[in-house]
């Protein structure tokens, strides 16, 4: 048996393990903007590596100033529940939906060397369409979502916390890896002592995940799968 206690890898979804190919983007814009009023483009705001309660902050600051001091509840309810309707219809032609080179793999080996959850900025519902319909629902029954936080290191402490619980084990830190496509991800591993694994199949450069500090990084998880596999295995 071997000695090495059991890992718990938290994945980010879009840039990381999946592409909707603008599907996401376009449903939340879209209902952003028949929500909050807003007219044109919503490129002002940068999106990656946010969670989606922080990103419609910003836009309600951005965008709708005269909204910024009020109760943002019902507004964002509302935001939710059509960004929900629009991705599911957009789910149902996924011509564009693809998972990154070396995705399918690489989630099948991490769950031999231990549990998977998700520590994503995506709300709870808009990761499970996107997962389910690349087939990697099964492997994420528990993570940490965009509705739960503002902040991508509180998450990471809220995402940790709830897998221990899940999974019913005391995940060690230096057993535990975030596997993410920007800076954010990088930072929420460090707020919960854990290795970083970035991988540049996002918007964000090689030389900016460097800079940031990741543990490992790649270029994707196909040309760099055996380096993620000896990292991950300890050896």
């Amino acid at each position: 048996m071997s000695s090495i206690s059991p890992a718990l890898f938290l994945f980010d979804i879009d840039g990381t393990l999946l592409s909707t190919g603008g599907s996401g983007y376009r449903s939340f814009t879209r209902s952003c903007q028949e929500v909050l009023g807003i007219t044109g483009p919503l490129n002002r705001v940068s999106m990656a590596g946010k969670l989606d309660r922080m990103i419609f902050q910003e836009i309600v600051e951005h965008f709708r100033p005269d909204l910024a001091e009020k109760e943002l509840t019902e507004y964002w309810l509302s935001f939710k529940e059509k960004y929900i309707e629009y991705l599911r219809a957009e789910s149902l032609h996924p011509r564009s939906w693809t998972l990154m080179p070396g995705v399918a793999e690489l989630v099948e080996f991490s769950a031999t060397l231990g549990s998977l959850a998700l520590l994503t900025g995506n709300v709870r519902d808009g990761a499970k369409i996107k997962l389910s319909v690349l087939g990697l629902a099964k492997y994420f029954p528990t993570g940490g979502f965009g509705e739960q936080s503002i902040s991508r290191p509180r998450l990471a402490e809220i995402t940790f916390a709830e897998a221990c619980s899940y999974y019913g084990i005391e995940f060690s830190p230096e057993r535990t890896f975030v596997l993410g496509d920007t800076v954010h991800d990088i930072l929420a591993a460090k707020a919960i002592r854990a290795k970083s694994i970035a991988v540049a199949t996002g918007t964000v450069s090689a030389q900016d995940l460097a800079r940031a500090g990741a543990d490992l990084l790649v270029e994707n998880f196909h040309n760099g799968a055996k380096e993620v596999r000896r990292f991950i295995s300890g050896q």
